[in-house]
């Protein structure tokens, strides 16, 4: 299709990342337009000037109560909530809209895609094609938490049907796209899980060459074949997802997941060290420290992920703050008040389970406490707590503590 673009989302440190994918997407597609949406305070330090990419800031897509998403949400989570959003943008211009994550690398052009999209109103991939329950991670069971589709990549079609879609996916993402696994949220990906019930030509690819990624690298190899990449050595690979991928560490694949050893796919180690190269030539290590505008006050002041979670569940009784990042105004003095910021500005750094062995010696004194409460409560009342916690774990639903905050 002629008449058709493609788009990445992401904050300023990933842009390196952006532009990678940015100049395989167009060395494959010469005739399709690009965009990539920033998801971060505007920077006039920032000038990005290539032929056939435009540059839109998040602001100016005319998300309704922008700067009261732009606080509730934290990074990862307003840059997949606004995905949707993006789509109507760009749906409103051209036939069909492609979005893709900006650690992709297209390795082929998306024939598949397009063709699908001629008849499908919505193009999806799912994680794996096979199921898997190997002890290792992520499993099936991980995926109940994340969705069955990945959303790093999702293509649509101006039809009522397309159209219908995104905005019921717009709405839901908007109220609940939040990172909380424990109560079935998972920002905008299990959304979609629903998606194949309401919008009947959705259509799934299985073709393995789309959406290559360590989710599914147990039923994929990869080898080079007269000059092109090939998938099991049957179709051509169209793009990998370097999702969780250290640039510095091209042989650990990625570090969300346990079921390849450093170095044990050489297959994959050949494109990701290429991978790392191309991130390097667009200036990767210059943009690492970069700080995602949308974390601080309007001067400078930390926003704790805490402060987030609470203002979030708390959203009714702050309607009437145009703008939460005012330093001057009803959240900050709610912030001071309740104690939620740090001394020193402090940024809280993100933990995954490669990082419990840190924590042993807290996780021990947790244990002896739960010994406590279980002898102290009896069974009965120690699972009925234990329930609670559970619901609890989200701070949004911890804000009966405050009452009423003015």
């Amino acid at each position: 299709m002629q008449n058709s673009a493609a788009f990445t989302i992401c904050a300023i440190n990933y842009l390196p990342k952006a532009l990678v994918l940015f100049e395989s997407y167009r060395r494959h597609h010469p005739d399709h337009a690009f965009y990539i949406v920033l998801v971060d305070r505007k920077a006039d330090d920032l000038v990005i000037d290539r032929p056939g990419l435009t540059v839109i800031w998040v602001e100016d897509l005319g998300v309704e109560n922008f700067r009261q998403h732009a606080f509730a949400f934290d990074v990862i989570e307003l840059s997949t909530n606004v995905k949707p959003a993006s789509l109507l943008y760009l749906l409103s211009r051209y036939d069909v809209a492609l979005y893709i994550d900006p650690d992709i690398k297209i390795y082929a052009p998306l024939e598949p895609v397009f063709s699908a999209l001629q008849t499908a109103s919505v193009v999806v991939t799912p994680h794996t094609n096979l199921p898997v329950i190997d002890g290792n991670k992520p499993d099936d069971v991980d995926l109940l938490r994340f969705g069955a589709f990945n959303l790093g990549f999702v293509g649509v079609s101006r039809c009522e049907e397309g159209i219908a879609f995104a905005k019921w996916w717009s709405d839901r993402c908007l109220a609940f796209g939040f990172y909380e696994p424990q109560l079935g949220l998972a920002v905008d990906q299990k959304w979609v899980d629903l998606a194949p019930a309401f919008f009947p030509a959705l259509q799934i690819l299985h073709d393995p060459g789309l959406n290559v990624a360590f989710w599914n690298l147990h039923e994929r190899t990869l080898a080079q074949r007269d000059g092109a990449w090939r998938v099991n050595d049957k179709v051509l690979l169209r793009f990998i997802h370097f999702s969780s991928f250290d640039a510095k560490r091209p042989d650990v694949i990625a570090y969300k997941q346990s079921r390849f050893a450093p170095g044990s796919r050489p297959d994959f180690q050949e494109l990701a060290t290429e991978y790392a190269a191309e991130l390097q030539k667009e200036g990767s290590d210059d943009f690492v420290g970069r700080k995602y505008g949308f974390d601080y006050f309007s001067d400078g002041t930390y926003i704790t992920p805490a402060l987030r979670r609470f203002y979030a569940g708390l959203k009714a009784q702050f309607a009437d703050v145009a703008d939460p990042f005012d330093p001057a105004g009803k959240v900050m003095a709610f912030a001071k008040r309740k104690r939620l910021l740090v001394r020193g500005n402090a940024a809280a750094k993100r933990h995954t389970f490669h990082d419990v062995d840190r924590f042993r010696g807290s996780i021990k004194i947790i244990h002896v406490l739960l010994r406590v409460a279980l002898r102290v409560l009896g069974p009965n009342r120690y699972y009925m707590l234990m329930r609670y916690l559970s619901h609890i774990s989200s701070l949004r639903n911890q804000t009966d503590m405050f009452g009423r905050i003015d």
